[in-house]
């Protein structure tokens, strides 16, 4: 652990990440800033939307107190509902976009590959009045409003490729080509069941990249050699795990390698138990079903990796989940957005601010602990920057977080951690 002072001196602070992103600029191209501002700027308007945002109790009124407070002259929650307009979102969303191209120098996670990327979304309750801008599902208690945030996200270099916020009708299939673009020649991607679409996955392998997803159970799978059906329950009695180059899909036949690692009995129970109490009534348990979730079943590319490894590659992925709960839960992205709106703008604006924030600084918070300890719980640091960051300014200097690192580590406990959870589910 590295503690001399030149390693405690370092800092980082919010206000000087979004001045790098040159955030005045910004706001002049986006026409949200047409003259200089007298009063009330863009990063401060976006600073004391933090304050009040993770103070907990947001509202127009909370926010123009913590702008006033923040500027030291009073400002109306009337001055804040007029500046958040399509200007204002498309200037979240341009910070947001730039955050991206950050270039972050870390350790390889595997050094066979050049980048791991995982793929994967989240929804986001909004007001049934956003109803025609998001359309949700349907139920017997009406429409629903839900935006649908859909993540690249860069497990080499610990930041966000990409992040879109489409409607929740826009389901992961359709949006399984959206990767495409980031893919080069020795890259992986990991990602699960949703997006399974076989063209996207030839076109991966057209690049010469990488790729590990479960395998849909109602693809058909054929043997290489004999041309033949696969029964995948025959194929896999009486064995612990399988490995074997198989083609995929009735019209397709892409050649891919099928890897099964059966698991141990608590694991197969816990997923029988969660199967069979399915919310789901439409999902019918045969045995064959039942014999299947006693197994992690995945295909592959990577041909020369045996199939304990496959298994552990993907396990990472409940990665981007801890993410996301920590976005819901301790940014309160959801309790944010007020409920009487007609206009998606301030939701965007509210939903872009609460990403930019993970990007700017939780992320990179996240890997300076990372060099203190590997026992790092991201939900806890989003909790300790959500309680002590809008007090301190926004600044934090390495030798604070090694003073309060026992408050961000992962505890010891009986009973099953959302992670151990997501990974018996996996």
């Amino acid at each position: 652990m590295r503690t001399g002072n030149r390693f405690k001196n370092k800092i980082i602070s919010l206000k000087g990440k979004l001045k790098e992103l040159k955030i005045y600029s910004l706001s002049r191209s986006c026409d949200f800033q047409k003259r200089k501002a007298k009063k009330i700027t863009s990063l401060n308007l976006i600073l004391s939307f933090y304050n009040c945002n993770l103070l907990g109790n947001f509202s127009l009124s909370g926010w123009a107190f913590q702008l006033g407070q923040l500027i030291n002259k009073p400002v109306s929650k009337q001055a804040i509902f007029d500046r958040l307009d399509g200007d204002f979102t498309k200037l979240c969303r341009e910070l947001l976009d730039k955050s991206f191209s950050s270039k972050f120098s870390t350790k390889k996670l595997l050094n066979r590959f050049s980048n791991v990327y995982i793929q994967d979304s989240t929804c986001i309750h909004l007001p049934t009045s956003l109803f025609k801008f998001y359309q949700g599902n349907n139920s017997f208690t009406g429409n629903h409003s839900v935006a649908k945030v859909q993540v690249i996200y860069n497990l080499v270099k610990n930041t966000f490729e990409e992040l879109t916020l489409s409607s929740f009708t826009r389901n992961d299939q359709a949006a399984s080509a959206d990767i495409l673009k980031y893919v080069r020649a020795g890259d992986l991607i990991v990602r699960d069941l949703g997006y399974f679409v076989i063209n996207s996955l030839k076109e991966i392998i057209n690049r010469k990249a990488h790729f590990i997803c479960p395998l849909r159970k109602d693809i058909k799978l054929f043997h290489q050699s004999k041309n033949q059906l696969i029964d995948l329950k025959k194929l896999l009695k009486n064995k612990k795990y399988l490995k074997q180059n198989v083609l995929l899909g009735k019209e397709q036949r892409l050649p891919v390698t099928l890897i099964a690692v059966k698991l141990g009995e608590n694991e197969t129970r816990y997923r029988q138990k969660c199967a069979l109490h399915d919310r789901d009534k439409r999902k019918k348990m045969t045995a064959e079903k039942m014999y299947l979730l006693g197994w992690d079943i995945f295909i592959c590319s990577c041909h020369e990796l045996e199939p304990q490894t496959i298994q552990d590659i993907y396990r990472i992925r409940w990665q981007i989940e801890i993410i996301f709960k920590s976005w819901k839960s301790h940014l309160k992205l959801e309790q944010s957005i007020p409920q009487r709106l007609v206009r998606p703008f301030i939701p965007e604006a509210i939903i872009y601010l609460t990403l930019l924030l993970t990007i700017l600084f939780i992320m990179p918070l996240y890997r300076w602990a990372l060099k203190i300890t590997k026992e790092i719980s991201l939900i806890k640091l989003t909790r300790f920057v959500a309680l002590l960051m809008p007090q301190n300014n926004w600044i934090i200097n390495q030798a604070q977080l090694i003073n309060n690192i026992r408050l961000i580590i992962y505890e010891v406990r009986n009973r099953d951690s959302f992670a151990n959870k997501l990974s018996l589910l996996t």
